[in-house]
């Protein structure tokens, strides 16, 4: 049986950064589209109630004119008070949307607190450290359109030819390295088209083709 290796070594601090600057950029896009809607709302609610005031004010000018012996005083002061209703409840209207764009975020919530002790046997790499590596060897080995996924996900990278002939690759810096049967489960569906790069030295020294039964093709562009 292995000796795990225990590390003494808290992250709390660094998963909480993280945590952090992921929520805050959720909330930037969300208030992002929220202001692209609210500007729309309030650019129509500006339109309706000016037409609605100039509407009004147009009727108590034309009374007004027409005041013979005070006999429109009744309908001057009802357009004075539509005006003045029609003030508030613009007003009252943009608050509403404008308070909309205010979005509050609650501070993050441990739900659940882990100790990881490494057996010291895995042989994958972190796929950030090779993604100018990666880009570079699959442009010159005719693949394009390469995409780097998260680290130490079920693949690293994914390129492929012109002709669409996909390729989904896994880094590791052990030449034995083979699936485990978790890994092969998971990945059953696109097992013909994985292949293990195992970089030396930050190169690829060699490939290892899944479809060929895990058969070795060594670099021959490796100087």
């Amino acid at each position: 049986m292995e000796q795990l290796v225990e590390l003494n070594s808290e992250v709390g601090s660094t998963f909480l950064g993280h945590v952090l600057k992921y929520s805050t950029e959720i909330r930037n896009t969300v208030l992002d589209k929220r202001q692209k809607q609210l500007d729309k709302m309030v650019s129509f609610l500006e339109k309706t109630f000016n037409y609605q005031y100039r509407d009004t004010l147009e009727k108590l000018e034309k009374y007004q004119e027409e005041n013979l012996e005070n006999r429109n005083s009744a309908l001057i002061n009802q357009m004075n008070a539509q005006l003045i209703d029609l003030d508030i409840k613009k007003e009252e209207r943009l608050n509403t949307i404008y308070r909309q764009k205010n979005i509050s975020m609650k501070p993050p919530k441990k739900i659940i607190t882990l100790q990881l002790a490494p057996a010291g046997n895995c042989k994958r790499v972190m796929a950030v450290d090779y993604e100018e590596t990666i880009k570079l060897y699959e442009k010159e080995n005719g693949r394009m359109n390469v995409k780097m996924f998260d680290s130490l996900g079920l693949v690293d990278f994914y390129s492929e030819r012109f002709n669409g002939e996909e390729r989904y690759i896994i880094l590791t810096t052990d030449e034995r390295y083979s699936l485990s049967d978790d890994q092969l489960e998971d990945l059953h569906e696109i097992l013909d088209k994985v292949y293990i790069y195992v970089m030396i030295d930050g190169h690829v020294y060699m490939e290892k083709a899944m479809k060929d039964g895990m058969f070795l093709v060594r670099n021959k562009n490796k100087s």
